[in-house]
């Protein structure tokens, strides 16, 4: 029997695009204000990783028991657990008082960033129709940009009004419950699922992982995801996420001039994370992955070569092209695995894929601090490079096109687009 896809809701898939949104302010609020929570709190270059890793270890966990939950519990419920968890670890973070507080709070802050990932794109995927859903999925590096440029911008204005570091690292955590209280107004205009409702709510992740090797589509993308996101990760765990640490400490135009031009790196983003999406029924999700770690591989390179050579000028032109090609390469991976999945599995796909983008993200924030103060930030680099040259042979080795994909049992995988 066919599925019978919904004609697409775009109430939801604007709250679920901000519940995104909310998610990517959590992940990048410590990479972006580190520079004000190491002046408060006064810590090294070693405890600086922890700290900023501490969120993204939650979302690692965050994935896999969101993955498991929403598929068991059903999209709606998971979606109301995620708000409240939000608004209580940003309370708690700003109410922290030394490191200790503040690395356990964002780690708590974490768990729901990764489990609504699993809960959005099953959303997105459930009342969207094939065709539309990979695009409005593609749109969360959009998000990841606008929250990186609002936490950003925040940070201006509390430079002009002369806020202490203290105060400032505090107000762009507690900013993030003004979009939470709004989806809490919103949540009686969410309806569940239907296709989750008549779903198997009793499959387990060994469910999955057997039924995986069945299916060649669900196989190869699911390699691509985890694999291509492990490169992805690596990229936003070292050089993506010490964008701002970089131009801060090297000090180019003084405090709040830096922070434009760190505003001005990330807004590269937001044609790329625009532009990735609306091109995606012309190239295919396949093209947009190699062509996104090309353009990273470039930028890294030579952001690499500008700081070994002290070519500081170049660092604004060659980070703004990573920045493009890893929103490029980013957009794929979750929403190629959770096209592909079966209903009853998709949380947990997409928790798995996520736990696997997350964990080596959360590692290479620990030890990138500790690599660049050994052997420098050059060189550290370059090293990252090889992650975005492997995403391009694993792109085109392993992944097929799979835009347009239908997952019904008349259709199989000669109906994908190629």
């Amino acid at each position: 029997m066919e599925t019978e896809y919904p004609q697409g809701n775009s109430g939801i898939s604007k709250i679920m695009l901000t519940s995104l949104f909310i998610d990517e302010w959590n992940i990048f609020s410590i990479p972006m204000i580190s520079i004000f929570v190491e002046h408060s709190l006064r810590f090294g270059t070693t405890m600086l990783g922890l700290v900023t890793g501490a969120t993204i270890g939650g979302a690692s966990i965050g994935s896999v028991l969101g993955g498991y939950m929403v598929d068991r519990f059903g999209r709606r419920k998971l979606f109301f657990f995620n708000l409240i968890l939000f608004l209580i670890s940003a309370i708690l973070s700003a109410l922290s008082i030394n490191l200790t507080m503040l690395v356990i709070f964002r780690f708590l802050a974490g768990i729901p960033a990764g489990a609504d990932i699993a809960n959005v794109y099953s959303y997105i995927m459930e009342t969207e129709k094939p065709g539309h859903r990979e695009v409005t999925g593609a749109y969360n590096t959009l998000m990841a940009s606008v929250a990186i440029l609002g936490l950003n911008g925040s940070v201006v204005i509390l430079l002009i009004s002369g806020l202490k570091a203290t105060a400032i690292w505090k107000i762009a955590i507690l900013i993030q419950i003004i979009p939470v209280l709004f989806l809490l107004l919103s949540y009686k205009r969410i309806p569940e699922s239907d296709i989750w409702k008549a779903s198997n709510k009793e499959a387990t992740y060994i469910d999955f992982f057997r039924k995986l090797r069945h299916n060649r589509v669900q196989w190869r993308t699911s390699m691509y995801s985890w694999c291509c996101g492990i490169a992805s990760g690596i990229e936003v765990g070292t050089f993506a996420f010490f964008i701002p640490y970089i131009i801060l400490k090297f000090g180019i135009s003084g405090a709040i001039n830096d922070r434009f031009i760190i505003i001005g790196i990330y807004s590269i983003g937001i044609p790329a994370g625009y532009l990735g999406p609306k091109i995606l029924p012309k190239i295919g999700l396949r093209k947009l992955s190699y062509s996104g770690f090309a353009l990273s591989f470039a930028g890294l390179v030579i952001s690499g070569l500008a700081l070994l050579f002290n070519i500081y000028i170049v660092l604004p032109v060659s980070m703004m092209i990573f920045v493009w090609g890893n929103h490029w390469n980013n957009e794929p991976i979750t929403t190629s695995q959770a096209l592909v999945a079966d209903s009853d599995m998709r949380g947990k796909a997409v928790g798995i894929s996520n736990f696997i983008y997350q964990l080596p993200s959360f590692l290479s924030i620990s030890i990138f601090p500790i690599m660049f103060s050994a052997i420098g930030m050059g060189y550290s680099t370059l090293v990252v490079a090889i992650a975005s040259f492997a995403g391009i042979i694993i792109t085109l080795a392993v992944f097929n096109e799979i835009f347009g994909y239908r997952n019904d049992a008349t259709y199989d995988s000669e109906c994908v687009q190629s």
